[in-house]
């Protein structure tokens, strides 16, 4: 069983506009609500894989659908639910242009209780799962170091905790080793303190990672493809040329796709055809594809 955590779920109302015209009325073309939240993305890309999980985290009083439409995707959930509104991030997508515009609010407030509830119930599911995700940004009411402490409560119930989250977070989380961390190419640059100068200097990035104790270290770079590293190797993943429908959750899915590979015990480089596959089903909203891009993603071994 995999566990994935979100502490900071959302409702996703996507926006599509055939132009979007910044300080002017805009006229959506089309609008959807979606279920969203980093580790609960995870847990759909799962569920299409055909891969069991349980999605943790907090939820507000407008979102108890949430876990009933989680339920009805094949997936089990175990959320705590918090006085306030579960957040609903905004993203606004011009159709004739594959970068997109998100206004995400900051989420609800959480009390000490209800963090002392979610840490057992991570003690509990860590005991219980051979991975646990942890993924994206708080809430207020939860300090910083919050994934720090509890990616060191999965290591001593004998999980693989894996780590996508940005700032602070990132770089607490990183000191208690998770086994895995999935960084793109903006939050790694936020970590080190400057921008990355080339394929050089990520490859000696993921090196020392790698000595800090983390086993996997996969880096995300948008339409330049991908990093990975793991102990068998440092490769390359060039991105494939598709018809993009949304990047929106191509990085959790490329987190479900590495669980995939880890599944199937795969490492080094089918590991990283794998979680690269993943990004582009998701990117273009088909699981079918999943075992012909395996096989046509290029990939360069660095290392």
């Amino acid at each position: 069983m995999i566990a994935t955590v979100t502490l900071n779920p959302a409702i996703d109302h996507t926006v599509y506009l055939d132009r979007f015209i910044p300080y002017s009325l805009n006229r959506a073309a089309d609008a959807e609500y979606s279920i969203g939240g980093k580790g609960i993305n995870v847990s759909k890309v799962l569920a299409e894989l055909g891969i069991s999980s349980i999605t943790l985290g907090f939820l507000g009083k407008n979102a108890a659908h949430i876990s009933d439409e989680l339920k009805e995707m094949g997936i089990t959930t175990d959320f705590i639910e918090v006085e306030g509104n579960t957040r609903t991030n905004i993203k606004i997508i011009d159709r004739g242009d594959p970068a997109f515009t998100e206004v995400n609010e900051a989420g609800p407030w959480i009390s000490p209780g209800k963090l002392g509830e979610l840490k057992a119930r991570v003690s509990y599911w860590a005991e219980r799962c051979g991975y646990i995700t942890f993924s994206g940004s708080l809430p207020r009411g939860i300090s910083e170091d919050i994934y720090r402490e509890l990616i060191r409560t999965a290591g001593q119930k004998g999980a693989k905790a894996i780590l996508d989250a940005d700032g602070p977070a990132l770089a607490e989380g990183i000191d208690s080793a998770p086994y895995m961390i999935k960084p793109n190419i903006s939050e790694l640059e936020g970590l080190i303190g400057h921008p990355i100068s080339g394929d050089r200097e990520l490859k000696d990035i993921c090196g020392k990672l790698k000595s800090r104790g983390i086993s996997v270290v996969i880096i995300s770079m948008g339409s330049r493809g991908s990093v990975y590293a793991d102990a068998k190797g440092i490769y390359r993943v060039r991105p494939l040329e598709l018809e993009v429908k949304s990047t929106v959750g191509a990085g959790d899915a490329m987190v479900a796709g590495y669980l995939c590979a880890a599944n199937r015990g795969l490492s080094g480089e089918a590991a990283a055809r794998m979680a690269a596959a993943s990004s582009c089903c998701r990117i273009i909203s088909d699981f079918k594809r999943m075992e012909e891009f395996c096989q046509t993603i290029d990939i360069e071994r660095w290392a």
